[in-house]
């Protein structure tokens, strides 16, 4: 380990100077102990170069729709536009993010349902198609996964997130059948998969359901 003769500590790593004064170290140097920065240069290289390619494609593709008038049924440059935005933002906050898997749950999935309803919107024919199939089907789909993760988390973290979304269920569930006057199948299981992601959260963990929703939702 090398040794700072001004500062009088010890430094651990393979660093030449001393970080609180910047005098040269003495001694053997030691097993590295933060990431070569080489390393953290290299991955935002790539992380750039990948933003400008993608980039540099979605305006290309927005000057051969409206300038070059390469166009279709629908407008293709804008979908585009939209996914690369959106998968650009949702790199970021991958790299960015936490390693709680709920939250990486809730945030692919409200994601998903974005980028996927604006590729509806923009395909005008098949937006129903979204409202009575895929929104459902992700709600019951993160429904589920939060459930599971709160059976396996010991530090209750997952159970917030499970709440959270399975009263987002149950509202979207209501809303749905009173505004369309309709019955959907997935729709009702959205509904039920809600009611019973609170009644599996009771049901197993018991009296940490009201604490938790004290200390998150001041309930």
């Amino acid at each position: 380990m090398k040794y700072c003769p001004s500062c009088k500590v010890n430094v651990e790593g393979d660093a030449d100077r001393c970080p609180l004064c910047q005098n040269a170290l003495r001694g053997e140097a030691s097993e590295r102990v933060y990431p070569s920065m080489e390393v953290m240069r290299k991955q935002s290289v790539l992380y750039k170069l990948q933003m400008f390619i993608f980039l540099s494609a979605m305006v290309v593709c927005l000057a051969c729709e409206f300038l070059l008038d390469v166009r279709t049924t629908f407008h293709w440059s804008l979908l585009i536009c939209v996914w690369v935005i959106g998968g650009e933002i949702w790199l970021a906050a991958v790299i960015h993010g936490h390693h709680n898997p709920s939250k990486v749950i809730s945030v692919n999935a409200w994601w998903a349902a974005v980028l996927v309803m604006f590729t509806f919107l923009i395909i005008k024919d098949i937006r129903p198609i979204y409202f009575w199939y895929i929104m459902p089907a992700i709600a019951i789909s993160a429904e589920v996964l939060h459930f599971i993760f709160m059976m396996i988390d010991k530090a209750r973290n997952a159970m917030a997130y499970l709440l959270g979304c399975s009263f987002l269920c149950i509202i979207m569930g209501v809303l749905c059948m009173l505004i369309t006057g309709e019955r959907s199948v997935l729709w009702v299981l959205c509904l039920l998969a809600g009611i019973m992601g609170i009644i599996g959260a009771v049901v197993f963990k018991g009296r940490h359901v009201p604490d938790e929703l004290e200390r998150r939702f001041h309930v």
